[in-house]
């Protein structure tokens, strides 16, 4: 992660915006209510978008080099756009670093641009010269005003798109497709998102009185005994792939880690155990504890998929697309066969991830 310059730019600041300005001269204005998010008119030089924090933004007509916000962002775009790529907002992780051209490893990395975890390097920014910045995410009250700071301070324009769960994600696309000009990409990402989201809600209305839903326990760290909280953000997939979390936690904001005790995870004792983020499966199978629950019994602990994202929760993003398909196939065998799972991940890979997957690969991925 590059070290943070912002206490030093603030100096600078008045005349970054003003030499940014002659190059960017576009500045945001909050959209009367009742504007619809994402409308666009065209002028000879730019052209306007409304974004989804109903914000108005002048719009350079060609857009080469975007400078995404933040890690949400940063998923999104390198799925549809990774050519136009100017930085990161964070170093790739390792599991990514395969899937990018030697060009794209080697850019530079910004930080993120707001909010309590800013690490925004305005040097940096400034010399990659975007000619955007956007942000993708959930909308918190505060998006329209964060989004005016971050345009004021670079002067570069500045939108949001929002992305809040698995049934937003096509609108998502179909926004970005207007603004980078891209629209029959983003509508081949936006049908995959589509048919997903009409494939689990119909294998949801399976379950009833004579099918009851497969139990799940989701652990972290060498442990296996940190977890995430149903019901929250970052236990969605779990939920919309038709199980149940068993943790069922006060604390359901924030990171999402939440330390549970040996005696609970007992008592719970789910069908299946998936984990992640230093809990292995092949390590806990062999604690004591993990040998008393049922899952380790019947041979139902997994490895979640982290290639180049985790398919579950971390990012709790577009990754988890292939993971709605995996966790169903890994609790209903019958609903979901092993040739549709493959089938699909082959699918998203190659649209999403722009790859074309090998057998060995699958066998990787899905044990």
């Amino acid at each position: 992660m590059a070290q943070s310059k912002v206490g030093t730019c603030r100096l600078m600041a008045p005349a970054l915006v003003l030499g940014l300005a002659l190059s960017h001269p576009l500045m945001a204005q909050k959209a009367p209510d009742g504007v619809s998010a994402s409308t666009e008119t065209t002028t000879s030089l730019n052209w306007t978008f409304t974004d989804s924090a109903g914000r108005t933004v002048q719009i350079p007509n060609t857009i080469k080099k975007i400078a995404p916000s933040g890690p949400m962002a940063q998923i999104f775009l390198f799925t549809l756009v990774p050519d136009r790529f100017a930085g990161w907002s964070s170093k790739p992780a390792p599991e990514l670093v395969p899937y990018l051209s030697k060009t794209m490893a080697q850019l530079p990395v910004f930080g993120q641009f707001y909010g309590t975890a800013s690490t925004l390097n305005m040097e940096a920014l400034i010399s990659a010269r975007p000619d955007i910045i956007i942000d993708i995410g959930e909308r918190k009250p505060t998006i329209a005003r964060d989004m005016d700071d971050v345009q004021n301070r670079t002067g570069i324009p500045t939108v949001f798109i929002e992305a809040a769960s698995f049934e937003s994600y096509s609108k998502t696309y179909r926004d970005l497709g207007r603004l980078l000009k891209v629209e029959d990409q983003a509508e081949k990402l936006a049908r995959f998102s589509d048919d997903t989201v009409a494939y689990f809600k119909n294998l949801q209305n399976q379950f009833g009185q004579n099918r009851r839903k497969a139990t799940l326990y989701y652990g972290e760290d060498a442990s296996g005994l940190m977890t995430i909280a149903s019901g929250s953000i970052h236990s969605q997939t779990i939920e919309f792939a038709g199980l149940i979390n068993v943790a069922d936690l006060a604390n359901k904001g924030g990171s999402g880690r939440n330390q549970v005790s040996a005696e609970q995870l007992l008592l719970w004792d789910p069908d299946i155990i998936i984990l992640t983020s230093g809990a292995q499966a092949e390590s806990l199978k062999k604690d004591s504890l993990f040998r008393q629950l049922r899952a380790v019994q019947q041979g139902k602990v997994y490895d979640i998929p982290v290639e180049p994202y985790n398919w579950v929760a971390r990012p709790p993003s577009i990754n988890r697309l292939a993971g709605l398909y995996w966790l169903a196939h890994l609790a209903y065998p019958d609903l979901v066969g092993r040739q549709t799972l493959e089938t699909k991940v082959r699918e998203f890979y190659s649209l999403f991830y722009h790859k074309a997957l090998s057998d060995g690969d699958l066998k990787r991925f899905i044990k």
